[in-house]
């Protein structure tokens, strides 16, 4: 494997944190942490989509990346022996690109790193490329959870984004792989894709209940840079901001009739036991290692990006197998920001984890913040707890930078 290029930024302390912070921060390095795996491939790309990812063009191309991402993994765990890990998270791109044989092996590679119990292994899917054969050997591993990229079930939105949109096809996957006893699985679903209606919601909405699913990831559609959309946006019908805020009311009234719980900002379960444990993770101010094309990795409180893999010039797989990693190591302050923008997309805003690791330090950010958010109708109280309301998920770009402001003045 080639050698890490670091590109190191430092960043001068604005304050000092307190004893207690300190001591929690050294109780955080005993470590508990998640590893995040990176399939950057996708057979077509997602109008929606700005992530950036390279064109599925065989096997042997996709071979050659797992040789080095398995490299990467072992040597990313090998380097935290002893420290605990409590979820792995297998994303993309279109991890269910990979073929049965592929999957096999990188799943032997991961709970091969183990001696006691896997933690939960969630694998992302596109139900285009999601076989049965590929269900049944996900299914028979423990642990396993299946999140499925459906988005909306609505064939002629399915087609405009750039999607398969044979809507019969992706309710037998998904039936096929709900009635495996040892797979959980879960879906994510998009509300106010261009040219979208109310009736499209509630059809996407009735089709939750009609398969019978438990896990379900609503998002509201926002417009990305990078993305098709933002550049070729013109003809389409969009809902305004006002008419996607009472959208997504509609839809979270809808899901507490259903007896859906939220579990964070965008998830909603009915399952009795936790699932998700990546993404809890996160919320809860864990750490975690980003391995593969373009991931991140969040470790001592240092943020760092593996950029080059998946350059656009890029020729072939094995000519971008270069691990260059920018790293950004946190102040106080910044750890602050990061952690906040993580508290709030907890369903109840985790207020007293963020006065335990920063103090008193941080009460009078906190008092601040969330009086702006209620002023602002960005949050709600409920049972005597503060929550994103629908009006700040949907425009989640101004609660952070509402955060920051308050913090950095």
């Amino acid at each position: 494997m080639n050698h890490a290029v670091i590109d190191r930024e430092e960043i001068p302390m604005f304050f000092i944190p307190n004893v207690k912070q300190t001591i929690f921060a050294e109780k955080s390095l005993q470590k508990e942490y998640a590893l995040y795996i990176h399939i950057p491939f996708c057979r077509k790309k997602c109008h929606f989509c700005s992530i950036p990812v390279m064109i599925f063009k065989d096997e042997a191309a996709m071979d050659s990346y797992l040789d080095n991402l398995i490299d990467e993994i072992k040597m990313n765990m090998n380097n935290l022996k002893g420290c605990v890990l409590k979820a792995v998270h297998i994303g993309g791109g279109t991890p269910s690109l990979l073929s049965v044989p592929q999957i096999k092996r990188l799943l032997d590679v991961i709970i091969g790193q183990f001696s006691g119990d896997t933690p939960e292994i969630v694998f992302e899917a596109n139900p285009e490329s999601l076989t049965q054969d590929k269900i049944d050997i996900l299914a028979g591993y423990q642990n396993v959870t299946l999140n499925i990229g459906i988005q909306t079930f609505n064939s002629d939105r399915l087609r405009e984004i750039n999607r398969m949109e044979d809507v019969n096809h992706i309710k037998r996957c998904l039936r096929y792989a709900l009635g495996k006893k040892n797979l959980d699985v879960g879906i994510d679903l998009i509300v106010g894709l261009p040219n979208s209606t109310l009736l499209d919601v509630k059809n996407d909405l009735e089709a939750v209940n009609e398969l019978g699913l438990k896990n379900v990831f609503i998002y509201p559609y926002r417009l990305e840079k990078k993305s098709f959309f933002f550049d070729y946006h013109q003809g389409a019908n969009y809902l305004s901001q006002d008419e996607l805020i009472k959208t997504m009311e509609y839809v979270e009234d809808k899901m507490y009739k259903e007896r859906f719980v939220a579990k964070s900002m965008y998830y909603w379960t009915r399952e009795n036991k936790p699932l998700y444990l990546y993404s809890a993770h996160q919320i809860d101010g864990g750490e975690w290692i980003g391995v593969g094309a373009g991931a991140y990795s969040y470790l001592n409180f240092s943020v760092s990006h593996n950029s080059s893999i998946i350059e656009e010039n890029c020729n072939s797989v094995t000519g971008c197998n270069k691990m260059r990693y920018r790293l950004v190591r946190q102040n106080i302050t910044s750890q602050l920001i990061w952690d906040l923008s993580f508290m709030i997309k907890k369903n109840d805003f985790d207020t007293e984890r963020i006065k335990e690791k920063y103090g008193k330090i941080a009460e009078q950010y906190l008092h601040e913040i969330l009086e702006k958010l209620e002023e602002n109708g960005y949050s709600q109280q409920k049972n005597n707890r503060i929550r994103l309301s629908a009006k700040g998920k949907v425009l989640l770009d101004k609660v952070e930078s509402l955060i920051q402001e308050v913090v950095l003045r």
